[in-house]
């Protein structure tokens, strides 16, 4: 009994907690222990910092050079019905996240790669992987505060929804019309600024894309993608960014936002994402889209509306009969979504809402869907800890009976 005392006696101190901050009066009563789990670590004593997120992080003296690693997952339970057939249900590794971050020879001159390696995200089909595991990879040269300079493949600066980061969505997943509408990641570059003039008020987004997706390789027509985006923040510049309110400032925060994406010559009927036409032509797509996110005290307002127009070059594919096959209508249309929740004060449970909805516009091949839904999310420690219930139905205008109801669990870990 006496060698396990002296041995206790001995063995090491656990390292003290971080000191409470002083309390903000800005937020709303956040959680009391927050501060705890989400307070950056030392790593021995050398130049090693480990942040909640951010992932292991090491940086040269002069700050010149810097790298970080992290690593992000998530773990779903889902289950669905479609109309009166039989339920189904899978449980599968949602993501699997590798991202290295940092700069190289100057502050000014940043690096961002992930790569993607869930199945899902690999587009495993019978084995085979059908999709490239690198989602991201860029440089940034921000030495100008309105003029940076971003170029390789990432998400384009299109859709608000589309560009909150998979770690950050309101629900599981993005809303119908996002999925519709959004043009996601492709190859290029675009300048930008996050505070023109210095303001707080103000963000612009520029850009020229390849308009073929983040898994393009091979040469193809002269046709581009070109992006244009705008952010007003009357209130100041804030995280307009993540679909919930983690700050809960007692202050009233609001984005309004406004973007063009003209693609031509587009291979596929949703411009960078879906499926080329039967007809094997391509289309010259206009895209428009106004969004807006408003945030106070625990409470996340997030609203859009989305446009599509597009005229098709028809291609010369046959059938089997040597026959040509029909040109295919463009996927013109509209739709709109809108969410919102609360973060219950002193905890980290928020219910959620979400409507959503696509129309078609004239001669189309769009369909009409709706979406409606909810869940109950909990912060254990901010987006890097959280577990997520929702459920959503979707049907088709008409065919009711045809509805489709999805339960989702999810928890996800982000290091």
């Amino acid at each position: 009994m006496l060698h396990l005392v002296l041995l206790a006696a001995l063995a090491p101190a656990p390292p003290p907690l971080p000191e409470p901050p002083p309390p903000d009066p800005a937020r709303f009563y956040p959680p009391t222990r927050e501060y705890i789990l989400l307070a950056p670590g030392t790593v021995g004593d050398g130049p090693l910092k480990f942040t909640p997120g951010k992932g292991l992080e090491v940086r040269s003296k002069d700050g010149r050079y810097a790298l970080s690693i992290s690593l992000r997952t998530g773990f779903m339970y889902s289950g669905r019905r479609v109309g009166a057939g039989p339920y189904e249900h899978a449980f599968e590794i949602r993501r699997l996240r590798l991202v290295f971050s940092g700069n190289v020879f100057s502050k000014h001159i940043k690096y961002f790669v992930q790569l993607a390696l869930a199945p899902r995200e690999l587009n495993i089909v019978d084995g085979v992987a059908r999709s490239g595991p690198l989602l991201d990879t860029y440089v940034v040269f921000d030495r100008l505060r309105d003029a940076n300079l971003r170029i390789g493949v990432y998400r384009v600066m299109y859709t608000r929804e589309r560009n909150i980061a998979d770690i950050n969505p309101l629900l599981i997943d993005r809303s119908l019309a996002n999925g519709e509408f959004n043009v996601d990641r492709d190859i290029g570059f675009d300048v930008r600024s996050e505070d023109i003039g210095g303001l707080g008020k103000l963000r612009y987004y520029a850009g020229v894309f390849m308009g073929d997706g983040r898994d393009q390789n091979r040469f193809s027509d002269p046709g581009l993608m070109y992006t244009a985006r705008v952010d007003f923040l009357p209130f100041g510049l804030f995280d307009d960014y993540e679909a919930s309110d983690q700050t809960r400032l007692r202050k009233p925060r609001l984005s309004l936002g406004f973007a063009y994406a003209y693609n031509d010559r587009a291979r596929n009927n949703r411009g960078v994402l879906g499926t080329p036409p039967t007809d094997g032509g391509t289309t010259n797509y206009h895209n428009v889209t106004t969004d807006m996110m408003f945030k106070w005290a625990g409470f996340s307002l997030e609203a859009a509306y989305l446009l599509r127009d597009g005229r098709r070059n028809p291609g010369h594919a046959l059938d089997d009969m040597g026959v040509p096959l029909p040109v295919e209508a463009a996927r013109n249309g509209h739709g709109w979504m809108a969410q919102a929740a609360f973060l219950i004060p002193r905890t980290g449970l928020e219910p959620a809402l979400r409507t959503s909805g696509i129309r078609g516009l004239g001669h189309t091949s769009m369909p009409d869907r709706n979406e409606l839904g909810g869940g109950l999310n909990y912060y254990f420690a901010g987006h890097n800890l959280k577990l997520q219930l929702d459920w959503f139905r979707t049907w088709d205008r008409g065919a009711a009976d045809l509805a489709a109801d999805l339960v989702r669990l999810q928890l996800q870990v982000a290091l």
